[in-house]
C-alpha cells in the first residue's frame, strides 16, 4: 500500500512538472497579431553573430519613429537591378507600426522580436532587436521571396536591402574578410523621414497617369 502511494506520488509530481513546463513554453511562444503582423518573442539562442552585442531592454520607441524606419526599409531585385522598392506600402506602415511599437516595449532580456507580415503578394518575415542608439532588422523573406545572395550562383540570387542615410548593413569579419550581409540593416535609433520615400511616391504616380 505504502509503495503504490509513493508511486502515485511520483506520478502525481511528474504531471506537475510537465505541466509548468509547457506552461513557460506557451508563455514563450505567446505571439500578438493584427492587421496580417504577427509577432513572437524567441530566444536570443536563435540569433547569429551577435557574440559581442550589447542588446537594451525594452525597446522604447515613438510611433512616429518606428514608421520612419519601416519606411525606409527598401529592396532590390539582384539579377536584374532596377529602382529600389519598399518592403511594406505606406498603408501597410499605417496599419503595423502601432503594433511594433506596443511589443518593442514588452520585449524581455534574453529575447528578441521575430515577425511575419502576410500580405496580399506572400509572407514577408524577419527579425528586430536594439543596441545602443541602434535598431537591426533582417529579413528573411520579402513578399513570399526569399533572401538568396550566392556569389557562387549555385543558388539564385533573388533580393537584397538597399541602404540609405542613416542605414547600414550588418558587415561579418571571418579569417580577415568582411562580408556585408545585405539582407541585414543597421539603422540609427532616431531615423528621420525618409525624404526619398516622397520622390518614389510621386515617380509612382506619374508612371500611372501615363
Amino acid at each position: 500500500m505504502k509503495f503504490r502511494y509513493i508511486l502515485i506520488l511520483k506520478l502525481f509530481c511528474c504531471s506537475l512538472v510537465f505541466f509548468i513546463g509547457a506552461c513557460a513554453v506557451f508563455k514563450e511562444e505567446k505571439n500578438y497579431s493584427k492587421d496580417g503582423l504577427t509577432i513572437m518573442f524567441r530566444s536570443l539562442n536563435h540569433l547569429d553573430d551577435v557574440e559581442n552585442i550589447k542588446f537594451i531592454y525594452p525597446i522604447i520607441v515613438s510611433e512616429k519613429n518606428i514608421r520612419n524606419h519601416l519606411l525606409s526599409l527598401f529592396h532590390q531585385d539582384i539579377v536584374s537591378p532596377r529602382r529600389p522598392k519598399p518592403v511594406f506600402s505606406k498603408a501597410v506602415v499605417s496599419d503595423i507600426a502601432p503594433l511594433f511599437k506596443t511589443v518593442m516595449k514588452k520585449v524581455q532580456p534574453g529575447k528578441y522580436l521575430h515577425f511575419e507580415y502576410q500580405g496580399s503578394r506572400g509572407i514577408t518575415e524577419g527579425q528586430v532587436f536594439a543596441t545602443s542608439k541602434k535598431i537591426h532588422w533582417r529579413f528573411f523573406r520579402i513578399n513570399g521571396i526569399a533572401h538568396s545572395n550566392d556569389p557562387l550562383r549555385i543558388r539564385k540570387p533573388t533580393w537584397k536591402l538597399v541602404r540609405f542615410p542613416g542605414q547600414a548593413y550588418q558587415v561579418l569579419k571571418t579569417g580577415g574578410f568582411k562580408k556585408s550581409l545585405k539582407n541585414r540593416i543597421i539603422a540609427n535609433f532616431n531615423l528621420p523621414f525618409p525624404k526619398y520615400r516622397n520622390n518614389y511616391n510621386s515617380k509612382r504616380k506619374m508612371l500611372r497617369r501615363k
